[in-house]
């Protein structure tokens, strides 16, 4: 929902200004979702922006609820009919959400079903946001909580491949007067777009940073992730230092362990070279997960702790993330490719 435009239609439509407040608070603080729930508005208003101005950028084609973890995944249909997805984690004490910021992806990576469904398009930086408002909604009406804590672009697409429009997301995000989302509290990750570090540094530098690595051997991670074939580890080592260097911040690195695929002892020996090659590589930190194979599979965990053991033997640090949803299909693209299939 872009609230710019309810103010300015509320303006156009000589109405008092409190009505801005009391749409603000509706939205944003009572977590409606439908016009009709907006009791403080008169009966004339409320149909007309049921008609005019919908509160949601989508529809919602189905929510699927984890019965292993606190995980849900919605499936979101756009006003062109094409299909995004987004999921909602508590991986801890608070709720988080997973935005996807295009229709697809174009980088093709070996283990995301996101790659093999080809690029539509970018979302608009509304539909970006409708995703969390949407959620912040399911929270309040489920009485799940007051508010939603952090959120993540590490959904379908590359977010830094659709720069602008994830920008003013994620700013309209933390927005005070809109979900109040700290800055801090908002993730980006990326597959390595290396040219787009220094503007994201300058533009969100409280931001956090993931980078999906998942190899450091140039010709396999090529393999896995085209996009190393134009932008290389030394293209992301050199574009890592200068973010690094500009915002003080710590980066996460992201790996998914494949076995036999990256998660032999050399892989181990060659991750660690690579970061300590960086500068300011006290501010890495490895983020390990046991790759979602989808079908409810999942690498196993004694693979990963091997891998973890090899890292932290070498003096890096690392976590082992949680992995959730495996049974509601929650991995990148999965639940949309589903439905896809299904349709036809």
């Amino acid at each position: 929902m872009q609230f710019e435009t309810i103010k300015q239609f509320i303006k156009d439509s000589g109405l008092p200004t409190f009505r801005i407040t009391q749409v603000r608070e509706a939205i944003y603080r009572r977590g409606i979702s439908s016009w009709e729930e907006a009791s403080s508005l008169p009966a004339e208003l409320r149909a007309r922006l049921q008609a005019e101005k919908p509160i949601l950028s989508f529809t919602v084609e189905k929510i699927i609820c984890s019965q292993q973890d606190r995980a849900a995944k919605a499936l979101l249909t756009l006003s062109d009919g094409l299909q995004i997805e987004t999921v909602l984690l508590k991986p801890q004490d608070s709720w988080s959400v997973c935005v996807s910021s295009q229709v697809g992806c174009s980088l093709h990576c070996a283990f995301c079903s996101t790659g093999k469904m080809g690029f539509k398009r970018d979302l608009t930086a509304e539909e970006i946001a409708d995703q969390v408002l949407f959620w912040y909604q399911y929270v309040r009406k489920e009485k799940l909580g007051e508010r939603i804590s952090s959120v993540v672009f590490m959904g379908m697409g590359e977010p830094l491949l659709n720069y602008t429009a994830v920008v003013k997301a994620a700013r309209e995000l933390s927005n005070p007067d809109y979900l109040n989302i700290g800055a801090r509290h908002i993730s980006v990750s990326t597959s390595g777009i290396a040219d787009k570090l220094h503007k994201l540094a300058v533009d969100l530098p409280q931001a956090n940073l993931a980078v999906s690595l998942h190899n450091a051997d140039n010709a396999q991670r090529s393999k896995i992730m085209p996009v190393n074939r134009k932008f290389d580890l030394d293209d992301l080592k050199k574009a890592l230092e200068e973010y690094i260097a500009m915002t003080g911040r710590q980066v996460f690195l992201e790996y998914a362990v494949l076995e036999n695929v990256n998660s032999r002892p050399e892989h181990i020996r060659k991750l660690a070279d690579w970061i300590y090659s960086i500068k300011g590589n006290y501010l890495l930190h490895v983020n390990l997960i046991a790759c979602n194979l989808g079908r409810g599979e999942r690498t196993e965990d004694r693979i990963v702790k091997d891998f973890a053991a090899g890292l932290k033997g070498m003096g890096i640090g690392v976590t082992i993330r949680k992995s959730m949803g495996n049974d509601i299909l929650a991995a990148c693209g999965q639940l949309a490719a589903q439905g896809k299939k299904e349709k036809k």
